[in-house]
């Protein structure tokens, strides 16, 4: 099993998106919050199940996985057996061009 750590602003990103769907819903933001750990915890037992960032039009070295109305983007070290969470956009974001 492969550790995940976040950057800080991949941190940000996570709360910022709970804190946004709690605006509607405490209840729902923890529903959320709970299924995208599962979802990690999927990611930390097969880290390359996230497509590759340059079929995503990401000129970087990374892997992409969706989750619900997010884009989650990360790298995989497998020395470390490691996978370091970059950022977390909505997928109304031109993540393409910002990141």
């Amino acid at each position: 099993m492969y550790n995940v750590k976040y950057s800080n602003q991949a941190e940000i990103d996570l709360h910022d998106a709970i804190a946004y769907i709690a605006e509607e819903s405490v209840m729902l933001a923890l529903e959320y919050l709970k299924s995208y750990e599962k979802k990690v915890e999927l990611l930390q037992l097969n880290p390359l199940m996230g497509v590759e960032c340059n079929t995503k039009g990401i000129k970087k070295e990374c892997r992409v996985i969706v989750y619900k109305s997010h884009i989650v983007i990360y790298r995989v070290n497998n020395i470390m057996n490691e996978i370091f969470i970059i950022r977390i956009y909505h997928h109304s974001e031109n993540y393409v061009k910002t990141f």
